[in-house]
């Protein structure tokens, strides 16, 4: 089955003005796209795609509105339809905007919503706690499941008294340190050294937390040393398996800044999926990130799980072609020290029950399927 991920930025408007926003350099302009762009460009990737995953992104793309999104569903319904590619729906949020109405449109609509929200330090860099907070007992009453995502932005940010205040609200989380682009580049430069080992020091604590909820980072890392294909967009090659359209039309290999150096074109001027990768910009972002992945390839023995690490990472450091040092240092570190203790897990035979739930199901997802596997062999 031939998937992709699209990144769909509706607006760049938002009712935030988040510090480290990356979107800032966009001056959050007003515009949204069209629902005939929209319906142009969903029409294009199922002559291509057996399966969608869209990305609702913005901006705050709960700015677009109500009717505007109910549209945006009638048409995805309708290519289903005619089409049958099955289509899966994800939305980036702020949380600040959502109540009972869009809590019943996620669920009808069988959304995914990620909500940005910094925990414990969400007044520093961000604002709106309450309103947030306000989302999630929304969406937790109506059965609604979602994740939150919080931005590492400086060294006083505590990883694992966050952790604790997310697992405390039994809300699943990630971490994500902050990059140099928009609002950012005005900000000091987080250290690799002590990130990685805060996180360490917080994926000790996480992995017997009998109580605790899924870090995306942890689960992702867990289920690639089980075997399972199971990975973040910075850790997997996504050059052809994700797009991403902007409010005037314009599509990128995602949302990140660095890639509006590589448009893919237009969508009032393209006919096909295959224009899209036909482009200068496409050929020329392949061209450079396979650059950097056969240096990788060839001096890292830990590249079939990095891939390489981001190009949008890359090109915060300086150049396309070259691993960036902060996410190349912390995958290692990070990763070795997690693939270590998941191996003496399963060689001291820990009883699932000692461990984190998240843990626990991945273990029994990944050996089931291994166990499947095994049978179908027979």
């Amino acid at each position: 089955m031939k998937h992709v991920n699209i990144i769909v930025k509706v607006t760049n408007a938002c009712n935030l003005r988040c510090k480290y926003c990356y979107n800032q350099d966009t001056e959050y302009t007003q515009d949204v796209l069209s629902l005939e762009r929209l319906e142009k460009f969903l029409t294009l990737l199922t002559m291509r795609f057996d399966s969608i995953e869209v990305i609702w992104h913005g901006g705050e793309p709960l700015l677009a509105g109500r009717d505007y999104m109910t549209r945006a569903m009638e048409i995805e319904e309708h290519l289903r339809l005619t089409t049958g590619v099955k289509i899966k729906n994800k939305l980036q949020t702020n949380g600040t905007l959502i109540d009972k109405w869009w809590v019943a449109f996620f669920k009808k609509y069988d959304f995914k919503p990620g909500i940005s929200f910094d925990g414990l330090e969400n007044e520093k860099h961000r604002q709106g706690t309450d309103k947030v907070l306000r989302a999630i007992s929304l969406m937790q009453e109506g059965g609604v499941h979602f994740g939150t995502l919080a931005v590492v932005a400086d060294k006083e940010y505590d990883l694992l008294e966050n952790y604790k205040y997310f697992a405390s609200k039994k809300v699943p989380t990630d971490f994500s340190p902050i990059f140099s682009e928009g609002g950012a580049k005005s900000m000091s430069a987080l250290d690799a050294e002590k990130y990685a080992a805060d996180m360490i020091a917080l994926f000790d604590y996480w992995l017997y937390d009998k109580e605790g909820v899924g870090v995306r980072l942890f689960s992702s890392y867990i289920s690639m040393i089980l075997g399972k294909a199971c990975r973040i967009c910075s850790n997997a090659s996504c050059i052809g398996a994700f797009f991403s359209i902007y409010p005037n039309g314009e599509i990128y290999n995602c949302g990140r800044a660095s890639m509006t150096a590589y448009p893919f074109g237009n969508i009032d001027n393209v006919e096909s999926v295959e224009d899209l990768m036909s482009s200068r910009g496409f050929h020329d972002l392949l061209v450079g990130a396979i650059a950097r992945r056969d240096k990788c390839k060839a001096s890292c023995d830990l590249f079939p799980y990095c891939c390489g690490n981001c190009s949008d990472e890359a090109m915060i450091e300086g150049s396309l072609d070259k691993a960036p040092a902060f996410s190349c240092y912390a995958f290692k570190t990070i990763f070795t020290h997690i693939r270590t203790k998941v191996n003496k897990i399963i060689e001291d035979k820990v009883p699932l029950t000692d461990l984190n739930p998240a843990m626990r199901s991945i273990m029994i997802d990944c050996f089931s399927i291994k166990g499947d596997a095994q049978e179908e062999k027979k």
